[in-house]
């Protein structure tokens, strides 16, 4: 049976449209502005104007003309696959990452992330926990409460690392099924102790669950 979504919050759709619109007016394009909030979270996709088209509820004509600019600047490389012709995102283009940060900086970090993990399962909670003071350990923590498959996991864990810029060795992931979290007792869970004195960057749900 296929998992339930749960996508961004109210208040990260607010914040979500304010990002759009500036976004359009920085770039000049509503298209442009549209499709690069939708890539941003999914770093690792290859993608046809099709599913573009259908995910934005945009022309493919106007995606098209995007995607052949983007192209052409050498942020996306296409690619005929069967078909239909696949774009994905150059990673080493000088270009890509600072495009990722304005996306970022203008949509919000937890509205990006959100997006990153949404169809990963049917997620509830998840925050990121940035490293334990005065370890000297630079690695985060992705923790995900909710029903999702290996698959999905693995999905998220790329996802958000890619979104971060960081090596996905960096991330340690922390995925809990509500019965495991509810039989340790929420607030009382040893992972909520463990995670106490860190920096918390919420991505969906309330931490720690109630």
């Amino acid at each position: 049976m296929a998992a339930t979504t749960i996508g961004p919050s109210a208040g990260q759709n607010r914040s979500r449209s304010r990002g759009l619109t500036q976004l359009g007016e920085i770039f000049s394009s509503k298209v442009r502005a549209a499709l690069l909030a939708w890539v941003v979270p999914r770093l690792d996709a290859r993608f046809s104007l099709t599913e573009l088209s259908r995910d934005l509820g945009m022309p493919i004509s106007s995606l098209q003309h995007e995607c052949y600019k983007l192209e052409r600047l050498g942020v996306l490389k296409g690619r005929r696959e069967g078909a239909s012709r696949r774009y994905h995102v150059q990673l080493d283009h000088h270009l890509s990452r600072p495009l990722i940060s304005l996306v970022i900086a203008t949509l919000g970090l937890d509205s990006v992330l959100a997006d990153a993990i949404a169809d990963s399962g049917r997620v509830d909670v998840s925050v990121i926990a940035g490293p334990e003071p005065e370890s000297g350990s630079d690695r985060l923590v992705l923790v995900m409460i909710g029903e999702a498959d290996l698959e999905g996991l693995d999905q998220a864990q790329r996802r958000v690392s890619m979104v971060l810029g960081i090596d996905p060795d960096r991330l340690e992931l922390a995925y809990f099924q509500h019965e495991d979290w509810d039989r340790d007792g929420s607030a009382g869970h040893p992972l909520v102790r463990r995670l106490a004195q860190r920096p918390i960057q919420p991505i969906s749900g309330a931490w720690p669950p109630g």
